[in-house]
């Protein structure tokens, strides 16, 4: 029987394309006072430009209004997209099921990766910040950017944390290039999620090591577990 699983955020529990849209439309409200532009053109202006290449976005953005720019003034509209409030929701299938592994005596923990800043306000409007859903939450990015995924660390400080076997252990998350690796170095049964729309749907694996299994649900997982 298992014990514990772990969550990825991004793109396994919320959309990060809906973050991503919320974080340009943060950014077009800035510049709508800086330049006057017109708040949802440009907010759609970024969110192209996004889709054409994710890279220098922001420059390219100015360079297409013939903006000469600095490189603090890039800097700035960065700490704008980080730090803003983020507009993002759990997909509908995940409340009830964090409710319903607790409810089986699972322990839960989230392990994600990016900008601490960042990851936090996502956390602080989930209303996830404080042990409501989960029993353990490790942000890699307050520990130090090496203990990003796939360091096998922070996966060994929730096995401590839960006092549980790796085979007791289920890590769920979506991201080939990252969230499987793990399976190299740990005895961890990995679950991959299909999201629609997820950004790492096409991503390679990192030297061909795959997940475990693969759901599309987390009605899913609660099946496997039962």
């Amino acid at each position: 029987m298992k014990k514990a699983v772990l969550f990825d955020l991004d793109d396994t529990l919320i959309s990060e394309d809906e973050y991503i849209r919320s974080g340009y439309r943060a950014v077009a409200r800035f510049l709508r006072d800086m330049y006057g532009w017109d708040e949802r053109m440009t907010a759609r202006q970024l969110y192209d430009l996004y889709l054409e290449d994710p890279g220098f976005v922001f420059n390219r953005l100015l360079s297409a209004h013939d903006i000469s720019y600095k490189d603090n003034e890039i800097s700035e509209l960065v700490g704008v997209y980080r730090e803003h409030v983020p507009d993002v929701h759990f997909y509908p299938d995940v409340k009830p099921a964090l409710y319903a592994l607790k409810d089986k005596g699972l322990k839960l923990g989230l392990l994600s990766d990016g900008y601490a800043v960042t990851q936090r306000k996502k956390l602080t409007v989930l209303g996830v910040n404080g042990k409501k859903l989960f029993d353990k939450i490790i942000i890699t990015d307050e520990l130090g950017r090496d203990y990003w995924k796939p360091d096998p660390r922070p996966f060994v400080m929730m096995k401590e944390a839960f006092m549980s076997d790796w085979q007791d252990m289920i890590y769920v998350g979506d991201n080939p290039d990252k969230d499987f690796f793990i399976g190299r170095d740990l005895p961890i049964m990995t679950v991959r999620i299909i999201r629609e729309g997820g950004i790492y749907a096409d991503t390679p694996y990192r030297e061909g090591y795959r997940e475990t299994a693969r759901i599309h649900s987390l009605n899913d997982l609660l099946k496997m577990i039962r």
